[in-house]
C-alpha cells in the first residue's frame, strides 16, 4: 500500500473529490479589517467614573471591616 502511494504524483493522494472542490472555494473569505472602537461618550465617563467611587468605597469598607476585627480580636486577648 506505502508502495503505490509513494509512486503516485504529490497531488493525487491528497486531492479532494470534485464535488467537494467548489464548496471549499466558496467558504474562503477576505481577512475583516481592523475593529475600531468608537469615541467614548459623556455617559461612558460617568459611568466609569461612579465605577471608579463605588471601588473605593468599597476597599475603604472592607478596609474598616478589617480594623474591627483586628481591634475586636485584640480586646478578646486583654481580657
Amino acid at each position: 500500500m506505502l508502495v503505490v502511494l509513494f509512486s503516485l504524483p504529490s497531488g493525487a493522494a491528497t486531492a479532494a473529490p470534485a464535488g467537494l472542490a467548489p464548496y471549499a472555494q466558496q467558504t474562503a473569505t477576505a481577512p475583516a479589517g481592523p475593529d475600531i472602537t468608537p469615541a467614548p461618550t459623556t455617559e461612558d465617563a460617568a459611568d466609569s467614573k461612579q465605577r471608579l467611587v463605588i471601588g473605593i468605597a468599597a476597599v475603604v469598607l472592607l478596609g474598616i471591616v478589617i480594623l474591627g476585627h483586628r481591634a475586636r480580636r485584640k480586646r478578646m486577648k486583654k481580657g
